[in-house]
């Protein structure tokens, strides 16, 4: 997802690895709590060195994951929080939560139901083009509200196609 909207999010490499660790990451704070675990996880991954990542990108990795689970707080309530994200860290933020968002959406059953997914940027839409030979009724349905926010960050709408393999 990603790579095909490139010239969408204007991101480089170093924000693909953002992305990468998010998405490793994401469900961390379940080890401890299942009921906050937007909250949790953050918490876990600032309180963990990440070889590599100063600080500032720490931030900006512990935040994707944890609005990936939680409302998104904008900018202007982030700041009255005291946030030390700047304006620009804090678009990467909403960039990389949006794909996340989307990537996981794709896989809420947790039982890797698709298997190839190719997604091609077409006007205003993103088409997942997904692989599967079982039922993704379950991905399909919950996946509109993971795809409303990034339809806000990006005015691009994603839709799930499916292509059963023989």
């Amino acid at each position: 997802i990603f790579d095909s909207i490139k010239k969408l999010h204007g991101l480089g490499n170093r924000e693909r690895l953002y992305l990468r660790l998010a998405a490793l990451l994401h469900d961390c704070g379940k080890y401890i709590s299942m009921v906050d675990i937007g909250e949790t996880s953050y918490h876990i991954i600032m309180a963990t060195e990440i070889i590599g990542l100063s600080h500032a990108e720490r931030e900006i990795v512990a935040n994707v994951v944890r609005f990936n689970h939680t409302p998104f707080i904008y900018y202007r309530d982030m700041r009255a929080q005291n946030t030390k994200l700047s304006k620009e860290a804090y678009l990467i933020v909403a960039k990389l939560t949006a794909i996340l968002r989307v990537a996981n959406g794709l896989d809420r059953s947790h039982k890797e139901k698709l298997k190839e997914i190719r997604a091609k940027l077409k006007e205003d839409e993103l088409i997942l083009t997904v692989d599967s030979q079982v039922d993704i009724s379950l991905e399909k349905g919950l996946f509109e509200k993971r795809a409303s926010f990034f339809q806000e960050v990006f005015s691009v709408r994603p839709v799930i196609r499916q292509r059963k393999k023989l």
